[in-house]
């Protein structure tokens, strides 16, 4: 079962990045952390000012896409698992409010054949 907004949440994060300037750059690369749990809110500002002070991070967007947060960073430098440690920082124990790793919103799988 798909998650309510999934499809918006996954069209936004294409659109920003489509457009963000980051995407002509190849040094660079987005990767998006979805933020689930009812006290996510209260902790943006300490979850950016924790994933801003990771090496490589050049631009944290904690606003453009609802329960997300759009996270820029040098290509190579950079392991997802230190962004969500990061993330997971700025979030004070017993919160209700996880930060993971978003998996693409496109599928590398084929489509199927029409006849």
């Amino acid at each position: 079962m798909q998650c309510p907004g999934m499809m918006l949440s996954c069209l936004l994060l294409s659109v920003g990045y489509l457009v963000s300037p980051v995407s002509a750059d190849t040094s660079r690369e987005r990767v998006a952390l979805s933020l689930s749990g009812q006290d996510c809110s209260s902790y943006h500002r300490t979850i950016a000012a924790e994933l801003a002070q990771v090496p490589g991070v050049t631009r944290v967007d904690l606003d453009s896409v609802p329960d997300h947060a759009l996270v820029d960073v040098v290509s190579g430098m950079v392991l997802p698992e230190a962004l969500i440690q990061a993330a997971a920082r700025g979030i004070a124990p017993g919160a209700r409010c996880e930060a993971d790793l978003m998996k693409s919103c496109i599928s590398a799988d084929s489509s199927p054949t029409h006849h």
